[in-house]
């Protein structure tokens, strides 16, 4: 018997990045000092509200069982004519969740997801859905370089993220992509 395909079923709104921003410790380096800049960014919309118990439990049903966040971040420094120079990038990090049976009687629902990160840590067992939300859509990542790379002056750094899934029973694949706003930092 065939898989149902059940995206028809829902309907959800478009998905989008929000909150993109980009910060560093401080604003003045010397030459011999490493930036260290987090990028920070959210994803809502379609993608994130499909990600709830009763989907969860739809999708475990039909074997559905693993959603893959792929993710892609960069921190560059503004240069005159537009270009930009890449001071750290993240190529390609995978953020999971699988949904499993629970047998907790704290959980008010039977199927429920475990985020598995990227960096290979342990899965986290999210609280209520909302936390669930917030630890598969919520995003920082973080860049270090030495401020020597940059040289002496006054540079303009800006964060660019993209995050991409696949298509699913509930939802189909798809991407969002952001830039933050420029940060001024100075070398001394």
């Amino acid at each position: 018997m065939p898989l149902r395909d059940r995206r028809q079923e829902y309907s959800w709104p478009k998905s989008a990045m929000t909150d993109v921003n980009l910060s560093t410790e401080k604003k003045d380096y010397g030459r011999d000092e490493v930036v260290a800049a987090n990028l920070e960014f959210r994803i809502v919309g379609g993608v994130r509200e499909a990600f709830n118990p009763d989907v969860w439990t739809v999708a475990w049903e039909d074997f559905d069982k693993l959603h893959r966040l792929r993710i892609y971040a960069s921190v560059g420094a503004l240069r005159p004519a537009g270009i930009t120079k890449t001071l750290g990038k993240v190529e390609k990090v995978v953020r999971k969740a699988k949904f499993y049976w629970s047998r907790d009687p704290d959980l008010p629902y039977r199927i429920w997801a475990m985020i598995i990160p990227e960096d290979g840590g342990p899965p986290k067992l999210p609280l209520n859905v909302e936390d669930a939300k917030s630890k598969m859509y919520d995003i920082v990542k973080r860049f270090e370089f030495p401020a020597g790379k940059l040289g002496p002056g006054t540079h303009k750094l800006v964060g660019t993220a993209e995050a991409k899934w696949g298509r699913l029973s509930y939802i189909e694949k798809g991407g969002v992509s952001g830039k933050s706003s420029l940060v001024v930092i100075k070398i001394e």
